[in-house]
């Protein structure tokens, strides 16, 4: 007799920091690692999770996508609840729901936001400590932001690539939205929506912005980093624990 196999989806939301990244690892915990186990916990059977964004070590989310396949019948309220019981502190299943065995919550990614929040004041609040880039030094805005319009729309972003892996090679990028805005006087919040992503394109994207933010880089610069395709050209890598991928668009 065949089982029937049924695609679940999940919405998940995770504080990065105590994990070496979604994916599984040799050198340390990993949230994938963290999901599997719960899940093969409860469902007694060999899962394969596959996530729409394998963030980087301490990268935060608040709607990564994962879908499995799964023969067990068991009610999703109860799998959810069983998840959130068993699963770290810093890990949360937000929505789990029952899809068309077709999709696939990486290869059906039409868009992805993500969110990077900076705070530029002399001291930084001990609660966004683990979750914003503490970067004491004065911001010209107007200067970002004309910055951050020229990065808009289709170009290629292999400037702002670092070590490109073998299997992204699409370095044609669209970003649909590329936007600061101040949450308070000493802090902001980039906001990228783009169909897809380099490795550590939006780190490297905020890194360079900032710099020119603090007249380490000039406006005028941008088209040639684009074109120069040469990431010794740009700004810093941001620090991972600024960044979170907020949404996932299908």
């Amino acid at each position: 007799m065949i089982e029937t196999k049924r695609n679940l989806k999940m919405t998940i939301a995770y504080d990065g920091t105590p994990y070496l990244g979604w994916q599984k690892n040799n050198e340390g915990p990993s949230i994938e690692e963290c999901l599997q186990t719960a899940l093969q916990q409860i469902l007694q059977e060999d899962v394969v999770l596959s996530a729409a964004s394998r963030t980087d070590a301490g990268v935060h989310a608040k709607g990564q996508v994962v879908h499995f396949l799964t023969t067990s019948s068991l009610c999703l309220y109860r799998l959810q609840g069983s998840l959130n019981s068993l699963l770290d502190e810093a890990i949360s299943v937000l929505k789990l729901e029952e899809v068309p065995v077709q999709f696939h919550s990486t290869l059906n990614c039409v868009k992805k936001e993500y969110w990077y929040h900076v705070c530029f004041g002399k001291v930084q609040n001990p609660f966004f400590r683990r979750t914003s880039w503490h970067f004491p030094r004065f911001l010209e805005f107007d200067d970002m932001q004309e910055a951050a319009r020229s990065l808009i729309g289709e170009h290629d972003f292999s400037a702002f690539c670092n070590q490109r892996p073998s299997w992204d090679r699409n370095v044609i990028c669209d970003i649909k939205e590329l936007s600061i805005s101040p949450l308070s006087k000493d802090r902001v919040r980039f906001i990228i929506l783009g169909d897809h992503f380099l490795y550590k394109m939006v780190r490297n994207l905020v890194g360079t912005l900032v710099y020119i933010g603090c007249s380490k880089l000039a406006t005028h610069q941008v088209s040639n980093f684009l074109m120069s395709k040469d990431r010794t050209q740009i700004g810093m890598t941001a620090p991972a624990h600024g960044l979170l991928l907020k949404k996932v668009c299908y």
